[in-house]
C-alpha cells in the first residue's frame, strides 16, 4: 500500500523542467477556457467544466493532499512548503454526486491543500485563518474497493476540513495543531 515512487530532497533539473512544463500547460488551458490565472492562486473552473486533474499530492511533512501544479507548493501546517511524496493523483471534478462519491471538495488558494467546503465554515487553513475555496469542485469517490490504481485510507479531518492520509501509525500534523482527526467516509482515491 505505500506511498511509491515519490521524490525527495533538492528536485532535480529534469522533475523542475517537467514540473514548469506541468504549469505552464495548466496556465495556457485556464487561459484558454477565458479565466484569469495567477502564479500564488488557482483560478476558477470555466463554467460545466467536467473532468479529472492531476498533480495532486500527497505531502509527506502533514500528510494532507495538496495540489503539485504551481511554482511554489503552498502553506504546510508542519512548517514551510508542502513535500510532494507518493503516487500522482488524479481527481474527479464537476461531475454528479453518487452515494459513493462526495462532492464540495475544493482547492484552497492560500495553501493548496483539499478541503471539504461543505459546512458554513471553511475550517482551519495553515496560511491563516479559514480555507479560501476556488477552481473546481471535486467529487472523491469513497468506500469502495482499493485497486492498483486507487488508494484508500485518505480522511476528512474533523479539526482542519482538510483530506489527510490516514494509513500510517500517525495522522501528520493538522493546522488547527497536534494531529489530523479522522472523521467520515474512506476515500479511495485514483492515481496514475
Amino acid at each position: 500500500m505505500g506511498l511509491e515512487n515519490g521524490h525527495s530532497g533538492a528536485s532535480s533539473r529534469r522533475a523542475f523542467l517537467g514540473r514548469a512544463a506541468g504549469a505552464g500547460a495548466g496556465i495556457i488551458a485556464v487561459a484558454a477556457a477565458g479565466t484569469l490565472a495567477g502564479t500564488s492562486s488557482a483560478t476558477a473552473a470555466p463554467t460545466g467544466a467536467q473532468g479529472d486533474q492531476s498533480n495532486w499530492r500527497f505531502c509527506q511533512k502533514c500528510y494532507s493532499m495538496f495540489f503539485w501544479g504551481y511554482p511554489t507548493d503552498g502553506v504546510c501546517p508542519a512548517g514551510g512548503a508542502h513535500s510532494a511524496q507518493g503516487y500522482n493523483f488524479v481527481l474527479p471534478h464537476d461531475v454528479a454526486e453518487t452515494s459513493t462519491a462526495q462532492r464540495n471538495w475544493r482547492f484552497c488558494q492560500k495553501c493548496y491543500s483539499m478541503f471539504f467546503w461543505g459546512y458554513p465554515t471553511d475550517g482551519v487553513c495553515p496560511a491563516g485563518g479559514a480555507h479560501s475555496a476556488q477552481g473546481f469542485n471535486f467529487v472523491l469517490p469513497h468506500d469502495i474497493s482499493e485497486t492498483p490504481t486507487r488508494q484508500r485510507n485518505w480522511r476528512f479531518c474533523q479539526k482542519c476540513y482538510a483530506m489527510f492520509f490516514w494509513g500510517y501509525p500517525t495522522d501528520g500534523a493538522c493546522a488547527s495543531g497536534g494531529a489530523h482527526s479522522a472523521q467520515g467516509f474512506n476515500f479511495a482515491l485514483p492515481h496514475t
